[in-house]
């Protein structure tokens, strides 16, 4: 079974708590298909009569608790330690981590916020937002706010369909899953293949030895 099919069992067992663990382990595994799984919590509370304020409250609650563990590695690691580790994980690069820096720096509430929108970017702001130690509590507040929006335009769809039931629940599930699915692979190639070429680039100008933001101090 894949990561959605087991994600999408733990939340029918579970239920609400069930929804706010896999959403939160999106945030710190981000392979975890959140825009896949939110309008399945969506159908699920749509089929167990529940208002759909319910699904939207657990799905942002676990948002929030994501996001609030990846602060935290952050705000313990600090620049420093954060750059060293991005160094070893592939495809990613230490100005990875200062560009978030400087765009957290620039930004910062609206930054966080916004960034909920995005998949994967929405995991990376919470690192500078610890790195910066942004006030706890202001930090699950941008999160909240940005999460709440972002996960209740997938979530209504979810339940809308699951009140509708039948032919159109199959073909909401059928077709969403199949979008979702290429735009992550689109994606997916999209990122490796701009990183290859930037390492190839800087590969074959070795005279070029300064990392961008290499001057950013912890």
């Amino acid at each position: 079974m894949d990561l959605a099919g087991l994600a999408i069992r733990l939340m029918e067992f579970l239920g609400g708590p069930g929804i706010a663990l896999v959403i939160a382990a999106e945030a710190l595994f981000p392979p975890v298909p959140g825009e896949l799984l939110l309008p399945f919590a969506g159908v699920s509370a749509a089929a167990n009569g529940q208002h759909v304020l319910v699904p939207i409250f657990w799905t942002t609650l676990g948002s929030v608790v994501g996001g609030l563990g990846v602060y935290g590695v952050g705000r313990a690691l600090g620049l420093k330690r954060t750059r060293a580790l991005v160094r070893r994980l592939p495809l990613l690069e230490p100005s990875d981590v200062d560009a978030a820096v400087r765009f957290f720096d620039r930004h910062g509430f609206p930054a966080v916020a916004i960034a909920r929108f995005v998949p994967m970017v929405r995991t990376f702001i919470s690192i500078p937002a610890g790195i910066e130690k942004m006030p706890v509590a202001l930090f699950a507040a941008a999160t909240g706010l940005g999460s709440a929006l972002w996960n209740a335009a997938f979530v209504v769809a979810g339940y809308f369909f699951g009140m509708a039931g039948g032919e159109a629940l199959e073909a909401f599930v059928r077709i969403y899953s199949l979008i979702v699915a290429g735009f992550g692979i689109i994606a997916g190639i999209a990122f490796v293949t701009q990183r290859i070429r930037t390492r190839r680039d800087v590969a074959d100008d070795p005279g070029d030895t300064t990392e961008p933001g290499s001057t950013l101090e912890e």
